[in-house]
């Protein structure tokens, strides 16, 4: 009996070492995704990968045109969604090692499952069954590490 107790409590610590480290890897994974190419441009624009950063910048330039207030808004809204993206990753981050229970972690990690979820869709509405590019695939693989371990482990 005691041998078998003491085997549950040594594959009990391992799986709970693999799941921190897992959750160590989701801020890094999504931040690195941010910088890395999100999509192609189609056209004149063939040649170019859009990262999240360039993405938030061409927004910011298309502002600088003359557009209507709703055209305006939209453009900020998406701005801000971009950047939500850098910005959970890094509060996921720092929150990981020590503070799984705080709120911001949660919010953090389920904001990325959602904007992978809508921006692999995206992708896949345009560009049909494919490979995503590396900066999409590293943020649908973090949307994923957190949502499993979310849904799966207690803590």
């Amino acid at each position: 009996m005691r041998g078998l107790v003491r085997h549950y409590a040594v594959r009990e610590s391992a799986s709970s070492w693999w799941a921190a480290a897992l959750r160590l890897c989701v801020g890094p994974l999504a931040f690195a995704g941010f910088f890395l190419p999100w999509t192609h441009g189609v056209g004149p624009l063939a040649g170019t990968d859009f990262t999240g950063f360039r993405l938030f910048g061409f927004a910011g330039r298309l502002q600088a045109l003359d557009l209507t207030p709703a055209q305006g808004s939209v453009l900020w809204l998406v701005r801000l969604l971009i950047l939500g993206v850098a910005i959970a990753a890094l509060w996921h981050t720092l929150l990981a090692p020590a503070h799984r229970g705080h709120r911001a972690y949660a919010l953090s990690g389920w904001y990325l499952v959602v904007f992978a979820t809508t921006a692999m869709l995206l992708g896949l509405l345009r560009a049909g069954i494919t490979a995503p590019p590396l900066g999409l695939a590293l943020l649908g693989a973090s949307a994923v590490i957190f949502a499993v371990l979310q849904l799966t482990t207690d803590t």
